[in-house]
C-alpha cells in the first residue's frame, strides 16, 4: 500500500515523492483522506500524482506504469471525488462511470477498491458465472459506478437492462488486453452508443491504463480518445520494463524434472511462511502440478475451469494466507494486487514478453522486494534471451536449490513451527523426549525430529547445471584458456580413469578457463578420493553456478568434442564422432577430448556390439 516509507527515526530526510504526493496538493476531500489513511495510504505514488489533475479536470488519459505502482487508485480516486460533488439519487439511474477489465478476479478487485473510498455512491460489479438477478436489482435501484467484464455487461445491454448513453467516464484497465482480438469486438459493441456522437465534447472521458502499451494500442485507441489526450508514461524508453524491486532468476531443466524442482524452489525462496504464485502454461499443467507427489506445501489451483464461487474462495483464502501456494494460468497474471507475495514462478518462457512483465509483477509490489523464477528447457534458451532482450531483464542463471539449501529451509521452517506448540501439549511428549535423548543424545534426537517434521528423511542429489536427479555438479578450473570441453574430460580421466564415459552435461565458463561438469552421485566419493589439485588445475563441488557461455554448442553429456558431436546411442552428431553416457553407446570415431576426426568406415571391421559391420551408404 502507499505510505510504507521509512519512518523519521530511520532517516531525517523526507522522500521527495512523499512531498509531491501529499494529499494537500490535490483536490481530495477530508472524508476521502480519512478513508485512504484507514487503508494505510498516506500519500500518492508517482502514477497517481501525475494523473490526478488530468483525470479530475476531464481530460482523456492514456497512462503506462510498472506493475505494482498503484495504477488502479489513479482513476478511482479522482473519479470518486468528481462524482461526490455531483451526487445523484434517482432510482434506475444508469452508471456515469464504466470500468471494463479482462478478468472476473481483476474486476472484483477494482470494484473493492472503489468501495474503499466511494462512500454513499452506488457501485456494483458485473461478471459472468454468477446469477443475473442481483445485477438486475442493482440497475433497478440505480448505479453511479459499474465495474465489470465485457461479456456480462454486453449481455445486459443486449437484453435491454441498461444503457450507456449517460456514461460520462469510461476506463479500460489493462487496455492492451481489452483492445486485443479476444475483447476488441465486445468492447466496441459496448461503447458504440456512448461514443457515437458527432459532438466530440459530449463523448465520455476515456481513461486507458496498463503496464504494457505496445504502439498498436495507441493507434487502436484513437477512435475513443479526444484530440487533446494526455499521455503519462513512467516507463518510456527505459530498458527495464519490469518492476525494479524484483530479482529475476532463470533455471534450465528438462520438463520431466520441473515439478520436483518447482517444489524445492518454493521451499527455499518462500517456505511454509511465505506466499508463492506459480504460473502454468495450461490448465492441465496446473492440475498435474497440484497433485504431484513433489508438492509438499498446501497448493490450490485457479484457472478458467474452476467454478466462479470456488475461484473467489480460492483467491480470498490465498489473500488471507490460509494457504501459501497458488497454481494458476494467466487468470491471475494481470492487475491482481495480492499483498506480500514473496515468489513468482513461471514454468516456461511465455511467447509474449508482456506476459512475463505482468506475471513477474505479482511480486515486488508497492516497493516491497520479490523474486521471479523462470524455468526453461535446453530448447527454450532462445526464448529466454528474447524475454531478456525485450523486457530489459538481466536474468541470473542459477541451478536448482542444493541439498544443503533445502535442508536449511526445511529445518528453519520446522524450528519456527515449534513456537506454535502450547505448553500443555508439550507435557504429553516429555517422557518420550527424555527416552530419545538418553538413546540418541540431545543433538541427534532433535536433528532427527526436525528431519521428520520437515519430511526430509531422504536426500536426493540434483545437478546444479542440468537439474538432473542423481548427478552432482563440479567446477573444474585451469590457468589456461580452454578451446573445447573435451579438455576438461581429459583432465578428469587422467586422474580418475573410472570417470570415462560417466560425465553428464558440460558447460564452459564465460572466461574459458574452466567449466562445470555433472558427475554421477554414486561416483562423487571416488572422485574426491582420487583427485588432487595442482597449480594448473583445481576441482571443487559447485555450490553455485559461475557465469557460463550462453551458446550451448559446448559439449553436452560429454558427447560433443572440438571436431563436432558424434553418433552413438547418446546422440551428438556432427563431424567428429562422439559417445553417449556409457561405453556401449559409443558411436563414430573419437569426438570429445580434442580427437574429433572423420569416421573411417573402411576400418570399422566390427560394429559397436562386436558383430560384422552393417552395410553403409553414402549420399553426396
Amino acid at each position: 500500500m502507499n505510505g510504507n516509507a521509512s519512518s523519521a527515526s530511520d532517516s531525517d530526510k523526507v522522500d521527495p515523492q512523499v512531498e509531491i504526493g501529499a494529499f494537500g496538493n490535490f483536490r481530495i476531500s477530508d472524508t476521502s483522506i480519512q478513508k485512504l489513511k484507514a487503508n494505510d495510504i498516506n500519500y500518492l505514488f508517482p502514477i497517481q500524482s501525475q494523473t490526478f489533475d488530468y483525470v479530475y479536470d476531464g481530460h482523456d488519459v492514456i497512462a503506462q506504469a510498472r506493475t505494482g505502482t498503484g495504477k488502479t487508485l489513479s482513476f478511482v480516486l479522482p473519479l470518486v471525488e468528481k462524482l461526490i460533488k455531483k451526487k445523484k439519487t434517482k432510482e434506475g439511474r444508469m452508471p456515469r462511470v464504466l470500468v471494463l477489465l479482462p478478468t472476473r478476479e481483476l474486476a472484483k478487485q477494482v470494484y473493492e477498491d472503489f468501495l474503499k473510498v466511494c462512500g454513499e455512491l452506488s457501485a456494483f460489479c458485473f461478471y459472468g458465472g454468477v446469477p443475473y438477478e442481483p445485477q438486475e436489482r442493482a440497475l433497478w435501484k440505480g448505479l453511479d459506478i459499474l465495474v465489470g467484464t465485457p461479456g456480462r455487461i454486453l449481455d445486459h445491454i443486449q437484453k435491454g437492462n441498461m444503457s450507456l448513453q449517460k456514461a460520462k467516464h469510461v476506463v479500460l484497465d489493462e487496455v492492451d488486453q481489452m483492445l486485443d482480438m479476444g475483447f476488441a469486438e465486445s468492447v466496441d459493441e459496448i461503447l458504440k452508443v456512448a461514443y457515437d456522437k458527432e459532438d466530440e465534447g459530449h463523448k465520455p472521458q476515456t481513461l486507458l491504463f496498463s503496464a504494457t502499451l505496445p504502439p498498436w494500442v495507441y493507434r487502436t485507441a484513437q477512435k475513443y480518445m479526444k484530440k487533446d489526450v494526455k499521455k503519462v508514461d513512467l516507463i518510456g524508453q527505459q530498458q527495464i520494463k519490469t518492476s525494479t524491486t524484483v530479482q529475476h532468476l532463470a533455471i534450465k531443466c528438462s520438463i520431466q524434472d520441473r515439478n520436483s524442482i518447482i517444489a524445492d524452489i518454493i521451499q527455499v525462496y518462500s517456505g511454509n511462511h511465505g506466499r508463492a504464485i506459480v504460473f502454468c502454461q495450461t490448465k492441465k499443467q496446473a492440475d498435474e502440478l497440484a497433485v504431484s507427489a513433489s508438492m509438499k506445501l498446501d497448493a490450490h489451483v485457479l484457472h478458467g475451469d474452476i467454478p466462479q464461487d470456488k475461484r473467489e474462495l480460492v483467491l480470498k483464502s490465498f489473500r488471507d494466507s490460509k494457504y501459501k501456494v497458488l497454481l494458476t494460468t494467466d487468470v491471475a497474471a494481470r492487475g491482481l494486487d495480492i499483498p506480500e507475495v514473496d515468489l513468482v514462478v513461471q514454468c516456461s518462457p511465455p511467447k509474449d514478453t508482456d506476459a512475463y512483465i505482468h506475471r513477474s509483477g505479482r511480486t515486488g509490489r508497492a516497493g516491497r522486494s520479490g523474486i521471479s523464477v523462470l524455468f526453461y528447457s535446453p530448447r527454450q534458451e532462445s526464448d529466454l534471451m528474447q524475454v531478456e532482450r525485450r523486457a530489459g531483464v538481466n536474468f541470473k542463471r542459477i541451478g536448482p536449490p542444493t541439498t544443503v539449501d533445502i535442508i536449511k529451509t526445511y529445518a528453519k521452517d520446522a524450528a519456527r513451527s515449534l513456537d506454535n506448540v502450547p505448553d500443555e501439549t508439550l507435557d504429553y511428549f516429555r517422557d518420550s523426549a527424555n527416552i530419545l535423548i538418553e538413546e540418541r543424545g540431545a543433538e541427534n534426537a532433535l536433528a532427527a525430529a526436525l528431519a521428520v517434521i520437515s519430511k526430509s528423511t531422504k536426500i536426493i542429489s540434483r545437478s546444479l547445471l542440468s537439474a538432473k536427479e542423481g548427478y552432482v555438479s563440479f567446477v573444474l578450473r585451469t590457468n589456461t584458456e580452454i578451446r573445447s570441453p573435451g579438455y576438461l574430460l581429459n583432465c578428469l580421466e587422467r586422474q580418475v580413469p573410472e570417470m570415462s564415459y560417466k560425465v553428464g552435461e558440460i558447460r564452459l565458463t564465460k572466461d574459458k578457463k574452466g567449466g562445470v561438469l555433472d558427475v554421477p552421485a554414486d561416483m562423487v566419493r571416488l572422485l574426491e578420493m582420487k583427485w588432487l589439485n595442482s597449480k594448473h588445475e583445481s576441482l571443487e563441488k559447485a555450490t553455485e553456478l559461475p557465469e557460463l557461455i550462453e551458446d550451448n554448442n559446448a559439449m553436452r553429456n560429454g558427447r560433443r568434442g572440438y571436431g563436432g558431436g558424434g553418433g552413438g546411442g547418446g546422440g551428438g552428431g556432427g563431424y567428429g564422432g562422439g559417445w553417449g553416457r556409457d561405453r556401449n553407446s559409443r558411436g563414430g570415431g573419437g569426438g570429445g577430448f580434442n580427437r574429433g576426426r572423420r569416421p573411417d568406415w573402411r576400418n570399422n571391421r566390427f560394429d559397436n556390439h562386436g558383430g560384422p559391420p552393417k552395410k553403409r551408404f553414402r549420399f553426396d
